[in-house]
């Protein structure tokens, strides 16, 4: 038998508890679309002559992707960073336009 109860919602993610018969399985549900509209919007914005000196910021990583990312040891690898960062499958993260 499944049990499943919203333990909390908030405007950009929901926390599900899951009663799976002596299990209890916590899911969380993180909502992206505002996140990947503003990074289109800086992605748009951004300007190779200008700022470049004072570290531009390049991502932003959903909290739940960054901890996927650590489990797999993507983020402890500056060079699988970096890829990771540069695939076209995330280009959604991206900020800017510049190449790692």
């Amino acid at each position: 038998m499944n049990d499943r109860v919203l333990f909390e919602k908030t405007a950009d993610r929901e926390v599900w508890l899951i009663r799976d018969g002596d299990n209890m399985i916590i899911e969380t549900i993180t909502k992206v679309d505002d996140i990947f509209d503003a990074n289109r919007s800086k992605q748009a914005d951004f300007s190779r002559n200008a700022g470049l000196g004072s570290m531009p910021q390049v991502a932003t990583i959903p909290v739940g992707m960054f901890f996927e990312w650590q489990k797999e040891g993507i983020v402890d690898d500056p060079a699988a960073y970096k890829r990771r960062l540069n695939d076209i499958d995330y280009q959604h993260l991206r900020t800017n336009s510049l190449k790692l």
